[in-house]
């Protein structure tokens, strides 16, 4: 008898533009129980391993984050996409979302879905939730790109951003949504952009509980204890132009990380967006 939370698997597709074609990545989506929560998660490709598994950020989703970068990878390699609780594929949990909970959730995917040690990638809230699965979880892990990270969300600088935004999930949802965007998007990359993309982009960054959830989970967040415990090869990518995890965090991030390897590139939080082509060349190169 199969547990209440499973959901059968289905195919389902991870999709971008480019100029002006939809390119398709097919998916499954599976479910496991983990601590009572059904944790959903996408398996793309086929390929000899180790899985490359992509850990979203706080504002993104599993279904859309990934799909310029899986659409590469997937050619030669499998890929695992995990949602967390926050996401569109995991529901929250009865009180507060805490960063050992969303590790653990990544941990069971992982162990459920992969064949042994796995490659990372984690962005922004996912960079830091791939760090601390790292140093809880040496075993899981054989090497780690993290972008956007950070160690902890002390600064006052942070403190101020977090009041703001969350403030404005109350007030105003188009307001948020619009400071979100300034945020995850580099100015310039905005001024390139045409109405209709700029509305498209900003309609996936409306206030929702998962977001806000993880949004009050990253003013507690402090992962100082797990990133001196992480053992496997590590490359931290920080890009000049982040207005949402300014570039010094991401510098802050690694010299806490032991022996990592540094990377900047010049454009704003959304790298996989505004940069995706130097991105997956910087993320082949340290993975091979």
């Amino acid at each position: 008898m199969r547990p209440a939370w499973w959901r059968p698997p289905r195919s389902d597709r991870l999709s971008r533009e480019r100029d002006g074609k939809r390119m398709l990545t097919t998916t499954t989506q599976r479910s496991i129980d983990v601590s009572g929560i059904p944790v959903g998660y996408h398996v793309a490709g086929e390929g000899p391993g180790p899985e490359l598994v992509l850990i979203h950020g706080g504002t993104g989703h599993p279904e859309t984050s990934f799909a310029t970068l899986l659409e590469h990878f997937t050619q030669h390699r499998s890929a695992i996409v995990p949602g967390y609780s926050g996401s569109s594929l995991t529901p929250l949990p009865e009180g507060e979302v805490d960063v050992d909970m969303l590790v653990d959730q990544v941990a069971g995917v992982v162990e459920a879905a992969a064949r042994g040690p796995v490659d990372l990638f984690g962005i922004s809230t996912g960079a830091v939730v791939a760090a601390a699965l790292a140093g809880k979880r040496p075993e899981l892990v054989r090497r780690m790109v993290v972008l956007g990270g950070f160690v902890h969300y002390r600064r006052p600088w942070q403190r101020l951003l977090m009041r703001t935004w969350l403030r404005l999930a109350e007030l105003d949802p188009d307001a948020f949504a619009e400071f979100t965007l300034l945020h995850v998007v580099s100015d310039t990359f905005i001024d390139s952009m045409s109405a209709s993309e700029r509305l498209r982009l900003r309609s996936g960054l409306m206030p929702s509980e998962g977001l806000i959830a993880l949004l009050e989970l990253i003013n507690r967040l402090d992962i100082s204890d797990y990133v001196r415990k992480i053992e496997c090869p590590t490359l931290v990518l920080g890009m000049r132009q982040d207005q949402l995890v300014p570039v010094r965090y991401a510098r802050e991030f690694r010299d806490a990380i032991p022996g990592s390897d540094y990377v900047e590139l010049d454009c704003g939080h959304a790298a996989a967006m505004e940069k995706p082509d130097e991105l997956i060349m910087t993320i082949e190169k340290f993975l091979a």
